[in-house]
Order: C-alpha cells, then sequence, then structure tokens
C-alpha cells in the first residue's frame, strides 16, 4: 500500500493569513522530503456566477494567479484536481487513488492544507464516508479565515471522523508515517 496524500487548495490566492504562510512552508519542507509516494494536489476553483463569490465575497482564486498552486507544492504532485465546490467527486477521486496505488483503494489516504474548516474537512468526511481512512494532518494544515476557524473545523472533524484521524506530530521520514 503507497503512502498517498492530498494537498488540499495550496493556491495563490490563499496564502493570505501567516497561518497558511507557515504552512505552506511546512508542506513544501514535508514533500521535499519524499515522505510520501504520490501526491494528489487541489485545487479550487471559482466558475462564472460561483455561489462562493456572491455568498460569501470569496474571489482570492478566481485569477489564473490566485487559482495557481504555490511553489514547493506544484513540483511534487504527481495529479492535480480542479474542483468547484468544497469536495471532490468521490468516484473520480477513489480512480485517481486506484490509479497511484496499482489499481486498489487505499486504506488510508493523508490530508494537509487549507482550508480546514472547509474543504480539508469536506474531502476528509467524504474518504471517510467511503470506507477510507483519512488521516488529516493538523499540523500541516490552515484556515484562511484564522486561528478560531481551524480550531472549530478540528471540533467538527473529531466528531465526523473520529480523533484518531486527526493527527498533529512533525514527519521527517517514512517510519513516522508507519505509526499512524
Amino acid at each position: 500500500m503507497k503512502n498517498i496524500i492530498i494537498v488540499v487548495d495550496m493556491q495563490n490566492g490563499n496564502m493570505n493569513t501567516p497561518e497558511t504562510m507557515e504552512i505552506k512552508n511546512k508542506i513544501s519542507k514535508l514533500l521535499s522530503n519524499r515522505v510520501f509516494d504520490k501526491v494528489i494536489a487541489t485545487r479550487f476553483i471559482l466558475g462564472d456566477n460561483s455561489t462562493y463569490e456572491k455568498y460569501l465575497g470569496y474571489s482570492d482564486v478566481r485569477t489564473v494567479q490566485g487559482r495557481s498552486l504555490v511553489c514547493g507544492i506544484v513540483e511534487y504532485a504527481n495529479v492535480v484536481i480542479d474542483r468547484f465546490s468544497y469536495g471532490c467527486s468521490v468516484i473520480d477521486l477513489i480512480q485517481k487513488l486506484r490509479q497511484l496505488n496499482n489499481g486498489e483503494i487505499p486504506e488510508k489516504v493523508f490530508i494537509a492544507g487549507v482550508d480546514l474548516d472547509r474543504s480539508v474537512m469536506q474531502i476528509a468526511v467524504g474518504l471517510f464516508e467511503v470506507g477510507i481512512r483519512p488521516v488529516v494532518l493538523t499540523k500541516y494544515s490552515a484556515s484562511t479565515g484564522g486561528e478560531e476557524p481551524a480550531k472549530a473545523g478540528i471540533s467538527c472533524l473529531q466528531r465526523m471522523i473520529g480523533t484518531n484521524q486527526l493527527v498533529s506530530i512533525d514527519i521527517n521520514s517514512k517510519d513516522d508515517l508507519g505509526k499512524l
């Protein structure tokens, strides 16, 4: 079984808080250590007449520059998945996971990125609901809304997927992944 990580929405437009900038550097270092066998990166794309823009005023990833993956992430991505909602199409995601894992559905998938209280949560819950253990790396995740929404995301995830699926450790080698 391969160690696969989904790096969620590490886009230029989302690097707007000290927390997201810190996470960018942590994830970049994590990926440069080649701890994971495969990397899926997601990009949140705003479509025309986006409800995210209309009701939330969210337009940070509207431009080509804003929706581009940050340096230190894009270089390591084996697959990039564009999304138009908080979650991923579970069917498409499972197909990509199988392709990256020698035709088998992985038992667990690691997740890191932004927003912990939105997209990271939605993707983790989607995997959980189809029987794949999502391991959310909280030390490598943040919220563009700051610390309070990130804490709220962790609280909700604890209830939705269980405390054991939320991990807050530094990962320096593949051995660290084996403990999770």
